[in-house]
């Protein structure tokens, strides 16, 4: 499964997983998959997403371009190895996960996103070319969400914003009536996770107390109720070892609560 990788002066910020079926969209507005809070960056700048066999990406018309190895375009097929430049940001394409730290990026997607007008640059600099793949540097586990009731499985906290509600482009997926679209985001900022009510009639509920449009901090074992799921957030994790084949997809095992 490929991945991409946004860079920002050389610094790894994040990872993202491209999957067959579901367009990745590229900009500064909250709506995106990807949201770069950059003003270099359209609102709407750009599109990675599976064509038959192939991942391809498309500019969407954005003021200051997308490039690949360089090169500026309207749409091309993505190879391991590319690097597309998208403001003054980079996304490294992978077709392996990377084994990477990843760091905060110094614009905050909602500074960048509450103001209408993109930036134009000196797109000189987006001419960069191929970058070498990242090897050796180890990763610390992320945060994750667990379901304990009204679905399967984990979802790694690893963007920005996670969202949760009913659609299914929606990071956590939840049953239930009158539900929102997007119906709640869980939050990363520079002090921890934080949840908050964003649409529809039913609220997210953290240890059983409704959350609103103001957000509350999340901590560690609490747990997050949506429609008819109950999740448990766990920010201390840890690798389980596995020898033979799989070992590369090992789960990861929740940490005791401190």
């Amino acid at each position: 499964m490929p991945f991409l990788i946004l860079k920002y002066q050389g610094k790894m910020i994040r990872q993202y997983t491209v999957e067959y079926g579901r367009p990745l969209s590229i900009g500064r507005n909250e709506k995106n998959d990807v949201i770069i809070g950059n003003l270099a960056v359209s609102g709407f700048h750009a599109r990675v997403e599976f064509r038959e066999n192939n991942v391809v990406v498309s500019d969407l018309e954005s003021k200051n371009g997308t490039y690949v190895n360089g090169n500026r375009i309207k749409k091309a097929v993505l190879t391991n190895g590319d690097e597309l430049g998208v403001g003054k940001h980079q996304l490294l394409f992978s077709e392996h996960r990377a084994d990477v730290t990843f760091q905060e990026t110094p614009l905050t997607a909602t500074k960048a996103g509450s103001l209408d007008v993109t930036m134009a640059i000196d797109t000189s600099e987006l001419k960069n070319g191929r970058q070498k793949e990242l090897k050796g540097v180890s990763a610390k586990p992320l945060p994750i969400l667990v379901f304990k009731k009204g679905g399967k499985g984990r979802i790694e906290l690893e963007g920005r914003y996670t969202r949760m509600g009913s659609a299914r482009s929606n990071e956590v997926v939840v049953k239930g009536f009158f539900v929102g679209k997007r119906a709640a985001t869980v939050v990363r900022r520079d002090d921890g996770y934080y949840l908050n009510h964003v649409s529809g009639l039913i609220k997210p509920k953290l240890n059983g107390a409704k959350v609103g449009k103001e957000p509350v901090k999340m901590t560690h074992g609490d747990t997050v109720s949506l429609g008819q799921s109950n999740l448990r957030f766990l920010s201390k994790v840890r690798m389980r070892k596995v020898d033979g084949p799989g070992a590369d997809d090992a789960p990861e095992v929740p940490a005791s609560p401190a």
